[in-house]
């Protein structure tokens, strides 16, 4: 028979089990997880659909008795259990396993499904002790010299108590310390090896951490962690997160990010129809303006052959927070409806209709957010409901639904939920993520898998952030408190906050140099409305207008250069725009499609058609089609690269400075490259306009004198008629 069993046996008598299950005849394996705190044994049926809890106390009276079951729609492959500090407590979570199924949908690929275990209780309001006894705290027992001496030791407990959680690791964790130091004397002059970075292990985060640091305990000091603080600047910041410790004492997680070969890498992103110009150092040659420039503001749509259609179904769920549609230099990626969190891929030099089986990237999960990286456009990062951020490689082929996209890095924060992910301006590498974690949210600053800030933690809730063009600060929204506050990354200070958008509703926040932010949300009585801010002041807005009434996100892209505002109307045909101009806020023509708008999306200057004043190249992604958008303005002389609207722009594609020397506290030099196309001749530098001499008198003149002689004609005629009439004759037709 090959029916499928569990026993429960006593070490000390392995002669006879104490209790056994017998369950259906199967040829696949049975898994079984034990949870030591509960005694509770989870069998998980491999090839099979079930999940079963039994009692694992040998001393109750129906020992391996279940308790209960769950069925997935999917076969099971891979099981694994949440550790304990981790679940929700508060809600009566006593345990949570997560599955490795196969896709139900399509039969292909797979997706991880968390099961919760939840202990009813009439109240959730107080912890419960008798569910949540101490459990295992993530710190060694004993060294590996202690260990190979036959010393007996056992794994310290903590409380789960989210009151006391922080308090009973520190108390660990300092007892910890001081054991190894006691311990390791002999130890400590031998040389360290470097900290190793394991590209596979998952980051964690403390709970409710008041000081804002990223540690569940700091690691055991070492002589090369105390010579590198020294090298290091002072700007203080977090700890990396606590792991645990080989023999040497020499942590799991590096404090000191990548090496600068693996930061700054080579890029050469040249989108038609404009090359790349060399990189230059220099300022802006035109100053503030003294008139409106763009009051002719012109968008229009490119050519059908530029378009992107048949897309398959579109995921019209994604959060109003994000962005559906992101495009880098190479390729055009958008969410697309389906299990696992799926992401269309498309070339951005192939236009036309997309294969019918077209190339996607499976997350795992639902997806929040995705970026690409500013400074590689072949790598995209997604993050998603299961807390990973993950970064994938694109490969450089034509692309179909055999393409093999590489995971290049694997996040995972430890966290209640990931909202949305930022890619630092000028560090490559160095990303922010806003996630809520013990019903605080707050912006963690990563440098590959180490968590170096805790910017803005906040009970209020975070509606969006951005970071600012050189990289030093972060501005975010909140949402029950209605604030905007703008954070210094590096030593996680407030240093400005004021008033929002009234509205609770989504508000998206954008920077406009390094000085202005541009809010773009809902006032009373859902009128939407675009305000300007003075970063250093908060008090008030600079700028404020109300556009109209209605149910759609605004979504800001700035140009710097130009100080204009173009807002994305999602589920509107509408796209509006504004120029800043002496403090006010300017409209300007709106550009209007046939389709409502999902989301979009832009390409930095460089990428426009300069050589014919196009401002901005943008993408908008509707309910089958990517359309192919942009913006220009006329000038008079368009034979000529207009350089008062064309100034020196900030190179986006290259960083401006090592992941390293910024987290260590160095300021970001922007750099600053040339829109000039090859052959064409500045205005500035342009031959005066030749003046044409007008002839519209002697015209007019000889119009006058044409009608003159017209009018003579005619009434010459009128005589030469009237002459020739009979005369009246003397009889009558009427009698008198």
């Amino acid at each position: 028979m090959r029916e499928r069993s569990a026993a429960l046996w006593d070490q000390r008598s392995l002669t006879r089990p104490l209790a056994t299950l017998v369950l259906q005849p199967s040829t696949k394996p049975l898994l079984p997880l034990y949870d030591e705190d509960t005694q509770l044994a989870y069998l998980i049926e491999k090839g099979d659909s079930f999940v079963r809890w039994v009692d694992a106390d040998p001393s109750s009276a129906r020992p391996l008795s279940e308790l209960g079951s769950v069925s997935l729609p999917a076969q099971i492959t891979g099981c694994a259990l949440l550790p304990k500090r981790r679940l929700k407590v508060m809600s009566g979570e006593i345990a949570r396993v997560h599955l490795v199924a196969e896709n139900p949908g399509t039969g292909t690929g797979a997706a991880v499904i968390p099961v919760a275990h939840v202990a009813p209780r009439r109240s959730y309001l107080d912890f419960h002790t008798d569910l949540f006894p101490d459990t295992r705290a993530p710190l060694p027992a004993q060294t590996l010299a202690q260990w190979m001496a036959n010393k007996d030791a056992s794994v310290p407990r903590m409380s789960l108590d989210p009151a006391r959680i922080d308090e009973s690791l520190a108390s660990l964790c300092r007892a910890s310390s001081v054991q190894a130091q006691t311990t390791s004397v002999a130890d400590s002059h031998a040389p360290v090896p470097a900290p190793i970075v394991a590209r596979s292990a998952a980051v964690t985060i403390g709970h409710g951490d008041k000081d804002n640091k990223a540690t569940d305990c700091e690691p055991p000091s070492s002589k090369s962690a105390s010579t590198h603080e020294e090298k290091s600047s002072s700007v203080p910041k977090p700890e990396p997160t606590a792991a645990l410790t080989p023999s040497n004492g020499a942590p799991m997680f590096a404090d000191t990010p990548r090496s600068a070969s693996n930061d700054i890498e080579a890029t050469t992103t040249v989108g038609p129809p404009l090359e790349r110009p060399d990189c230059v150092a220099g300022r802006r040659p035109f100053g503030k303006p003294d008139h409106v420039r763009f009051k002719y503001l012109e968008g229009f749509l490119y050519r059908p052959t530029d378009h992107f259609t048949g897309l398959p179904e579109l995921n019209t769920r994604f959060p109003q927070e994000n962005d559906p549609l992101r495009v880098s230099a190479k390729f055009i990626a958008f969410s697309c409806a389906g299990i696992g969190g799926q992401v269309g891929v498309v070339r951005r030099d192939s236009p036309g209709r997309a294969p019918a089986k077209l190339a996607r990237i499976v997350h795992g999960a639902d997806i929040v957010s995705m970026e690409f990286d500013p400074f590689d456009g072949a790598v995209l990062a997604t993050a998603g409901t299961d807390c990973k951020l993950q970064l994938w490689r694109i490969p450089d082929s034509p692309l179909n639904d055999e393409s093999f996209f590489e995971l290049e890095e694997y996040i995972h924060v430890t966290a209640d939920r990931v909202y949305q992910i930022r890619f630092h301006p000028c560090a490559k590498g160095v990303v922010a993520v806003l996630a809520s974690d013990a019903g605080q949210q707050a912006i963690y600053v990563y440098h590959g898998l180490v968590l170096h800030f805790i910017v803005g933690r906040s009970e209020d809730g975070i509606h969006s952030f951005a970071w600012s063009p050189n990289g030093e600060q972060i501005a975010l929204t909140t949402k029950k408190s209605k604030e905007v506050r703008v954070y210094d990354v590096r030593t996680q200070e407030l240093l400005s906050k004021g008033p929002s958008m009234s509205s609770i509703r989504p508000c998206r926040i954008a920077w406009l140099g390094n000085s202005r932010l541009c809010l773009a949300g809902f006032g009373p009585g859902s009128q939407r409305e675009l305000a300007v801010y003075n970063a250093e002041d908060l008090s008030k807005p600079v700028a404020k207008v109300a556009i109209d009434v209605g149910p759609g996100v605004l979504v800001p892209i700035v140009d710097d250069d130009c100080s204009i505002i173009y807002l994305d109307d999602r589920g509107s045909r509408l796209t509006h725009a504004f120029e800043v101009f002496d403090d006010k806020l300017v409209a300007l023509p709106k550009f209007e499609s046939a389709q409502p708008s999902l989301g979009m999306a832009a390409l930095p200057k460089a990428y426009a058609d300069i050589a014919k004043c196009e401002l901005l190249r943008a993408w908008r992604l509707c309910s089958h089609t990517v359309e192919s958008i942009g913006f220009r303005v006329p000038r008079k002389r368009p034979e000529f690269f207009q350089d008062d609207i064309f100034p020196d722009t900030i190179d986006c594609a290259t960083p401006s400075i090592d992941a390293a020397a910024w987290i260590n506290g160095a300021a970001a030099i922007p750099r600053f490259i040339q829109l000039c196309p090859q052959g064409m001749t500045r205005l500035s530098e342009a031959p005066p306009e030749a003046v044409h001499r007008r002839v519209f008198a002697a015209t007019e003149i000889e119009q006058v004198n044409n009608t003159s002689t017209a009018i003579d004609a005619m009434l010459s005629r009128v005589d030469d008629n009237g002459s020739d009439a009979c005369p009246n004759d003397s009889g009558s037709d009427w009698d008198d």
